[in-house]
């Protein structure tokens, strides 16, 4: 994967000096180019999922504009550079404006340069001062960041936020105005703790949480970890954690709090875990497998396959009667994008085998 990185801002705002910085590790203290050529990163251990980046130097004057607008469009990401009040006043005025009059829809990360001039006002100042109420407005900002290109503050760091918003788009999941994940990430979010559920008693257990642990991260979680998460979600919804495990509404909130905590990688890295597009979609790959059955020959369940479904029907038939009722066979499905057309076709389950009270049977 490659990423291309914009950096624009006013003249005097330390954008190439942030390049150099970052290049050579060290703050350049002689005269740089006006305008940077192109810096290509190779995919290294410190790049999210081993992306190579381009980045890409540009000017704010007049006559540059042209050139300006083109690499804007070729963008993935736009890295936007103030470093005092009159550059900051223009990330209002003139810059995201102008983005939006370009028909671009990529996201922005908004970098305070210069903080070692500004070494009075902490960073909780300027981001309640000046980065929020910015964010609020302008829902393409995706992260801010303060930085100091001459004390090495934070370079590595604002270029990796540049990366992670391409890899990992904080937008589709979370609505910062709101504070609110969004509905179609609630819904997959939902799915997952539905398959990680498995014995469908509406918590995960502390077995279930390791058992999604390693499936998605790949190692264990300590006691004390478990122990933390649950008391996380236990100041917000004290009824979501329980003896029996963590509720649905405990897991959609953890995910709502990596959110807002800017960890929305993790929760990338969940969705795509249980096969979810950057759209928030299920892979067509994943709902419609590939499956070629040789001339002349035929398919059947082997013993696995067949355990698998005789295991999800005793799961679901929660009064052991023999029976799915309407209830029942509605929880089966819920993880599933529906019935086949197929089936709806033949009016399913009334075309197959039931008992007496009209519920699907085992053998149906």
């Amino acid at each position: 994967m490659s990423i291309r990185i914009c950096v624009c801002g006013d003249e005097g705002a330390g954008k190439s000096s942030l390049i150099t910085s970052l290049v050579k590790d060290i703050f350049v203290t002689t005269k740089i180019q006006p305008i940077l050529p192109h810096i290509t990163i190779p995919p290294s251990i410190g790049t999210p999922d081993n992306v190579t980046t381009t980045i890409v130097d540009t000017s704010a004057l007049p006559h540059e504009r042209t050139t300006l607008n083109k690499e804007i469009k070729k963008s993935n990401v736009i890295l936007l550079v103030y470093s005092d009040h009159y550059s900051y006043e223009r990330v209002a005025l003139f810059w995201l404006p102008h983005f939006r009059s370009l028909g671009v829809n990529v996201p922005v990360v908004l970098c305070a340069n210069k903080s070692d001039q500004t070494s009075n006002t902490s960073t909780d100042q300027v981001v309640e001062d000046e980065m929020l109420p910015l964010m609020s407005e302008f829902k393409e900002i995706d992260s801010c960041i303060r930085t100091s290109a001459r004390e090495h503050h934070n370079i590595n760091e604002v270029f990796f936020l540049c990366q992670k918003a391409v890899t990992d788009p904080i937008a589709p999941l979370f609505d910062s105005k709101d504070s609110s994940l969004k509905p179609a990430c609630v819904s997959a979010l939902q799915r997952i703790f539905y398959l990680c559920d498995r014995d469908q008693d509406g918590y995960l257990s502390d077995k279930e949480i390791h058992d999604f642990q390693i499936k998605c991260f790949g190692r264990p979680l300590s006691d004390l970890d478990l122990s933390n998460i649950k008391s996380s979600i236990q100041r917000q919804l004290p009824d979501s954690v329980t003896d029996k495990g963590i509720a649905q509404s405990g897991f959609v909130l953890l995910n709502k709090l990596f959110a807002e905590k800017g960890r929305h990688e993790t929760i990338w890295l969940i969705l795509r875990t249980f096969h979810y597009t950057d759209s928030l979609s299920l892979q067509s790959g994943f709902l419609s497998p590939k499956f070629e059955v040789p001339a002349n020959s035929s398919a059947e369940l082997s013993p696995a396959g067949y355990r698998f479904f005789v295991d999800l029907f005793l799961l679901h038939d929660k009064d052991n009667d023999g029976g799915l009722s309407p209830s029942e066979l509605s929880a089966l499905y819920a993880p599933t994008p529906g019935l086949p057309p197929q089936w709806q076709e033949n009016d399913f389950p009334s075309c197959t085998v039931r008992n007496d009270a009209d519920y699907i049977t085992l053998q149906g």
